[in-house]
C-alpha cells in the first residue's frame, strides 16, 4: 500500500498536461488550440476521435468545446462547456477510470466503502 501511494504522488508530482494536438490560425473557423484523443476499440477499425478545443476569440475564450465520436459530424460539432464544468468532467472521467481499473484488477480500495 505504502508503494502504491508513492507511486501515486510521484505520479501526481510529474505528470504534465497534453500538450494540443493542433493550434488553429488566426483565419481558421475556431482559431486557438486543439486536443484530439482516440479511443481503442478491439473490435472495429472505425476511429472513435474526441476533439476538444479552446478558441482565442476574446467573445468565446471563456468556454471550452467538445466534439464526441456521437457527434451528428464528429471533429465538427461541438457542444460548449464552462471551463469549471469542463474540470468535473474531466476529473469525473478520471474518478471512473481509476475505479475499473481496480474493479478489474479485483483491488479493494477504502473510498469503495465510505458512505456519500
Amino acid at each position: 500500500m505504502r508503494a502504491e501511494l508513492e507511486r501515486l504522488v510521484s505520479l501526481a508530482n510529474t505528470a504534465e498536461r497534453p500538450k494540443p494536438t493542433a493550434i488553429n490560425p488566426p483565419d481558421h473557423a475556431m482559431p486557438g488550440h486543439e486536443w484530439t484523443v482516440t479511443e481503442q476499440h478491439p473490435h472495429t477499425t472505425r476511429v472513435h476521435a474526441w476533439v476538444i478545443r479552446t478558441v482565442d476569440d476574446p467573445e468565446c475564450a471563456n468556454t471550452v468545446y467538445v466534439s464526441t465520436p456521437d457527434s451528428t459530424n464528429p471533429g465538427d460539432d461541438f457542444g460548449c462547456m464552462s471551463p469549471i464544468d469542463a474540470r468535473r468532467v474531466a476529473m469525473a472521467l478520471i474518478a471512473a477510470a481509476d475505479r475499473a481499473e481496480h474493479v478489474t484488477a479485483r483491488v479493494t480500495r477504502l473510498e469503495d466503502r465510505r458512505a456519500q
